[in-house]
């Protein structure tokens, strides 16, 4: 008789900076130490199913009866929480009620490699995997552990309008071009995204991720590009395609030997750009133009200052 396959993993990785950061820090901050020995209950069950958990009544109440002090309702607000920070899918936890991440995939997949069995399919975060079943896929463009330092600046995804990005979509943008957003970034994200349609969001954070806008930058340049689109009005992804086409044009042009530039006073860095702080009274032009002028060389002088950094 043919030995049963095995599922799930004996142990798994734990990451020796888990205790500080952003998302442990965030549960820490919110559900006390309670809430963090809960988070590693919960991967533990996680991964000793395999690669994802189906979340129902049975799990709730197991999980939350192994840890004084955590109630049934608490353990569902702490689920709730690492879904909005996306330790979890918030795409298979709404369609399946489903527990897994690309990243438990990706380590589920390392650990079983030498496994004679099929590559799982079910609940499999892979567009391209089982095309052919009913079971849940979500479209998430898999990040390879290869070179990643090196990749990340460029793996973000193209989007167009309408095209039905998703508020985890835009966090893992962010995430795989800079790390998970940190306490001032993720309400900042969060206002862009209830302003904004999520395929702005995520454009904005695209051109960031091209001009390869460092971590310490990238809330101040995305910031910048975003209100560059609502001083203009610009409310869907063509406008501010072709908004950035045109930034690129009278740049390119400017910089040509002997190319008409309009005469342009001394740049002055934006404030939100600015190191010294005798510079954060400096006055902005009044009419609509003249703030159309503004922003566009709020974003030009960041740019340009990228640029000559590197």
């Amino acid at each position: 008789m043919a030995r049963p396959v095995k599922e799930g993993l004996d142990y798994f990785p734990l990451d020796v900076d888990f205790a500080v950061n952003d998302k442990t820090e965030a549960i820490m901050g919110e559900f006390g130490p309670k809430g963090v020995l809960f988070m590693i209950y919960l991967l533990s069950a996680v991964y000793q199913n395999g690669y994802y958990l189906q979340w129902n009544k049975l799990k709730q109440m197991q999980l939350a009866n192994r840890i004084e002090g955590v109630s049934p309702e608490l353990a569902n607000q702490i689920v709730n929480r690492l879904i909005a920070y996306g330790t979890f899918s918030e795409e298979l936890f709404n369609s399946a009620k489903v527990l897994t991440s690309q990243r438990i995939q990706e380590t589920y997949e390392d650990a079983t490699k030498r496994r004679k069995s099929q590559k799982p399919t079910k609940y499999w975060i892979n567009v391209d995997i089982n095309k052919d079943t009913s079971v849940v896929n979500v479209d998430i463009n898999p990040q390879s552990k290869v070179n990643k330092s090196k990749s990340n600046k460029s793996k973000v995804n193209n989007y167009d309008d309408d095209a039905g990005v998703t508020r985890e979509q835009v966090i893992n943008d962010w995430t795989n071009l800079w790390g998970f957003p940190n306490g001032i970034a993720r309400p900042e994200i969060d206002e862009w995204l209830a302003a904004l349609k999520p395929e702005l969001v995520a454009y904005a954070i695209q051109i960031a991720g091209e001009h390869d806008v460092q971590s310490r930058g990238a809330l101040k340049y995305v910031r910048a590009v975003i209100k560059g689109w609502q001083q203009r009005k610009i409310t869907t992804l063509a406008q501010a395609k072709q908004a950035t086409a045109d930034h690129d044009k009278r740049l390119a042009n400017a910089n040509k030997p002997g190319g008409y530039s309009k005469p342009r006073r001394k740049e002055i860095m934006p404030k939100w750009a600015q190191s010294d702080a005798s510079q954060a009274d400096s006055k902005s032009n009044s009419s609509d133009d003249q703030q159309d002028d503004m922003s566009d060389e709020a974003f030009l002088a960041f740019m340009n200052s990228q640029e000559e950094a590197k």
